[in-house]
């Protein structure tokens, strides 16, 4: 039995993932799309769902300090989307396409950044499910700022990079060269790529999601004349 196809959107932190995947999802419910987000754990094994419920905490409930290395945070992240792929994905794709709201993707576009080799991020999340289309959303970092510059995270800030302070300045350089990571990512292995209008509407912005994500997973008509 072929799955449906499994979708991702990726892009820089604040640029509405988990937003933008909800509200499409709910636009193409009667195509069956499913949002799933990335941080949810197993509802198909409670053994997988026990061991995966203390990642979640550490990864994203722990909050923010440089005692551990990004080695240690790397490390935890492929275990997690590994787990997430195998025990969440992939069971869910028995109904329908999923649409999730984020990979492992941001991640390891950071990482050269902190000393890693391409070689080293490939084998780090070789076994890792990937998308079967992944949708960049290009976002200009100075809009990121002005959307989040409140709420923004120590390991948003740059905290695994160089910087000697954190803050606007350091966000604006860590955000731009993570993007620039993704978008070289994207060309290489042929993403979708939506740049973001300032200002534009997030309900905009969902149904042009939704309008790809349709034409993604809609057949193309036959026009051959031979049977499908």
């Amino acid at each position: 039995m072929s799955l449906a196809p499994f979708l991702a959107l990726e892009g820089p932190d604040g640029a509405g993932k988990t937003t933008l995947a909800t509200r499409a999802a709910e636009i193409l419910a009667p195509l069956g799309v499913r949002h799933v987000n990335r941080r949810q754990v197993s509802t198909n094994s409670a053994y997988a769902a026990t061991l995966m419920e203390p990642l979640a905490r550490m990864l994203w409930h722990s909050g923010d300090a440089p005692d551990l290395s990004d080695g240690f945070w790397a490390h935890l992240q492929a275990a997690w989307f590994t787990a997430h792929g195998e025990q969440v994905v992939a069971p869910a794709l028995t109904s329908g396409p999923v649409l999730v709201d984020g990979w492992y993707f941001k991640l390891a576009s950071r990482l050269p950044g902190q000393g890693w080799h391409a070689d080293e991020i490939d084998h780090l999340f070789s076994r890792v499910r990937r998308p079967d289309h992944t949708i960049l959303l290009d976002v200009d970092p100075e809009v990121l700022w002005e959307r989040k510059a409140g709420r923004l995270r120590d390991a948003e800030l740059g905290m695994h990079g160089t910087y000697t302070d954190l803050g606007r300045a350091s966000f604006l350089d860590y955000q731009q060269q993570g993007l620039n990571r993704l978008r070289a990512t994207a060309a290489a292995e042929g993403w979708h790529v939506m740049t973001i209008p300032v200002g534009e509407d997030p309900d905009t912005t969902a149904h042009c999601v939704a309008a790809l994500i349709r034409d993604l997973i809609t057949p193309a008509p036959n026009t051959s004349g031979e049977r499908p």
